[in-house]
């Protein structure tokens, strides 16, 4: 007969699928920063840091291959944006395990609703930044697109 604890009680998602949803999760981020790697202007801080542990030709190499494909301007700098989010979000709702309570609420829709309030104050002046519309759509769609897995769950 097996024992029942409280850990077992609150197991929403099994191991393996929460190793599956941490290792998409990762993925996801990981195809959002190969986007800001391959397409964004070296004048961010990111490209100092390749330089600083010896990167700088790979990167340099994976941009050259990159640039001979055509892209959009919602790829280069929107797409990433949303994919952050998602991440995010699937990765916070995996470490919490499927639990919904205040705790994990907060823990899961903290840095999107940050993300939308920050393009938001952009658009009134008070934030640094440019505002963009396509920017607020990419974290709606990321948000809609978490909900709509977890209600497939």
């Amino acid at each position: 007969m097996t024992t029942f604890t409280c850990n077992n009680y609150y197991r929403h998602y099994s191991l393996k699928s929460r190793a599956i949803r941490i290792a998409l999760s990762l993925g996801i981020l990981l195809i959002g920063g190969m986007v800001y790697v391959a397409y964004r202007d070296k004048s961010l801080a990111m490209f100092g840091w390749f330089d600083s542990i010896g990167l700088s030709k790979p990167v340099d190499y994976i941009r050259v291959l990159a640039q001979s494909k055509g892209i959009y301007g919602w790829v280069k700098y929107s797409l990433p944006d949303g994919l952050w989010i998602f991440s995010y979000m699937f990765i916070v709702d995996a470490i919490w395990n499927g639990k919904r309570n205040s705790y994990s609420f907060f823990f899961t829709w903290s840095l999107p609703i940050v993300a939308l309030l920050s393009e938001c104050l952009q658009h009134f002046g008070l934030c640094p930044g440019v505002f963009d519309w396509i920017d607020m759509v990419s974290y709606i769609f990321a948000m809609i697109l978490f909900l709509i897995i977890k209600l497939l769950k």
